[in-house]
């Protein structure tokens, strides 16, 4: 019986941490998403600066993930990041329009199922993004 007390007492601390994460509202995520698309955006126009890059990046998880299986697999935080910079100080990031359009947001429990439509070419864009907190922990995109 006193190893019962023991688990439950070494257990409680963990049980309340797990209650204490919220799920982010329908609202907050949309939002983030289109703040998110926003930045993306901004980093692919021509006369864009590391300060869209960092801006971009900050709203996502020091953990975060970005997977395409199609373009390679799964990119952490850090190496996204250094290719964002090495793209911006070579030119690449050219654009003089905005790369997405959001078509719609389906949110679910801290994730979203996001259609994006590429303006240039037109194709659709079906995109997860996941959260931690208030964070994007994890995009990971379905198309070619």
């Amino acid at each position: 019986m006193k190893y019962w007390g023991l688990i439950f007492g070494l257990l409680l601390p963990f049980a309340s941490f797990a209650e204490s994460a919220e799920a982010l509202s329908t609202a907050a995520i949309s939002a983030r998403i289109q703040l998110v698309n926003d930045a993306q955006n901004n980093m692919m126009l021509s006369g864009s600066t590391v300060a869209d890059v960092d801006a971009l990046f900050a709203f996502f998880s020091n953990d975060f993930v970005y997977v395409h299986e199609v373009y390679g697999g799964t990119y952490p935080r850090e190496h996204l990041y250094h290719n964002s910079i090495n793209n911006l100080q070579a030119g690449r990031y050219k654009l003089t329009e905005p790369r997405y359009q959001i078509l719609q947001i389906l949110p679910g429990l801290n994730a979203a199922a996001v259609q994006r439509r590429e303006q240039r070419s037109g194709k659709i864009h079906l995109t997860l993004f996941e959260f931690k907190d208030d964070k994007i922990s994890k995009i990971v995109e379905y198309w070619q």
